[in-house]
């Protein structure tokens, strides 16, 4: 309980410096948060927030040499996935969200179920700089299946952070 204690003064005290200097505040945000690159369902900031409880900042990004598929299994449809394909690439969203989130987001992605799995992976925003990200990609897949209306409309609700050319593939995917 006392450590609890401290670490909570220590935060206040870290936040009452930083909110003086916003230049290293920003720092100490960019240190703190991890990059999650959303490819599928989650593109959807009103998804993400409902099962966050918050909305994190997001930014487009890009993977390259990865291809958008549906090959994740699922009784009602095919789900998201990413593949190695060179040359190809997949544009996402990429959100700033702290480790308790991730773990919040592997009970939706089915983490412990092996569903799907953590990975590493490296993505260019905007500028073209790279950024060290998680994915979740997923283990239980097969032959590509056509996505529910429902489930392509999540991904679409990113538009505004997706090229045009990008958001016209999506809206080609046939759905079921």
């Amino acid at each position: 309980m006392l450590r609890k204690f401290v670490e909570k003064q220590k935060t206040c005290e870290y936040l009452k410096f930083y909110s003086c200097c916003p230049f290293v505040f920003h720092l100490y945000y960019l240190i703190i948060m991890l990059h999650y690159f959303a490819y599928g369902s989650n593109m959807s900031a009103r998804r993400v927030r409902h099962r966050l409880g918050w909305a994190p900042s997001r930014i487009s990004a890009t993977l390259q040499d990865y291809l958008l598929s549906f090959n994740k299994q699922s009784s009602d449809g095919g789900k998201a996935n990413i593949q190695i394909s060179p040359g190809d690439e997949v544009e996402g969203i990429l959100y700033f969200v702290k480790e308790n989130d991730l773990l919040t987001l592997d009970g939706y992605e089915g983490v412990a179920e092996k569903q799907y799995k953590r990975h590493e992976i490296e993505v260019m925003d905007l500028s073209g700089r790279p950024m060290v990200a998680i994915a979740y990609i997923a283990l239980n897949t097969g032959p590509e299946s056509r996505p529910t209306l429902e489930y392509l409309n999540y991904l679409l609700e990113g538009e505004h952070l997706l090229s045009m050319e990008y958001v016209c593939r999506l809206e080609e995917i046939s759905t079921i």
